[in-house]
């Protein structure tokens, strides 16, 4: 004898066994007393759907959690987490290739092109400056020298 359940008893009790940590589909049907075979079609159904999925949200620490915990499972424990938590295997491969592509980008930031106008600025007029620096230095020292020549040789006369 078949017996017709409304679409959001079936929904409810697929949402049931897909969201995390919820029952096995063998517990759930005992306990609601609908066959397995019945919930299992409504998985295949249901489970699928948008409306489905999106009640189940994952935050960015949950996923990298999951990554950790399956790295290293056998097949079959994997199969029972996805199971478990209402997972597909390619849910957890995208989560991987987003966490790789994000390691990816992150580099050295781009510089500012004024900063690096400035800097180019301020390294040409350092080099000025030290050159400027060094022909004041020798222009005092020549001076120095003509201001010591004419004390000990004393003062050029204008003939000579």
């Amino acid at each position: 004898m078949s017996r017709n359940y409304s679409e959001d008893f079936k929904q409810s009790v697929v949402q049931k066994i897909l969201m995390p940590g919820g029952p096995k589909v063998m517990g759930l049907s005992k306990i609601i007393g609908v066959h397995s075979t019945s919930i299992r079609k409504w998985i295949k159904i249901y489970g699928k759907s948008q409306s489905m999925n999106k009640s189940i949200e994952w935050s960015p620490e949950n996923k990298l959690e999951v990554i950790i915990k399956t790295a290293t499972m056998s097949e079959n424990e994997l199969g029972e987490f996805l199971r478990e938590n209402g997972l597909h295997l390619a849910d957890i491969e995208r989560w991987k290739q987003d966490i790789y592509s994000s390691l990816k980008a992150v580099g050295r930031p781009r510089i500012d092109p004024e900063l690096v106008q400035l800097r180019n600025k301020e390294k040409e007029l350092s080099k000025d400056l030290r050159r400027k620096d060094r022909a004041l230095s020798e222009m005092s020292a020549r001076v120095i020298l003509l201001k010591k020549s004419h004390a000990i040789f004393g003062e050029p006369e204008d003939g000579e």
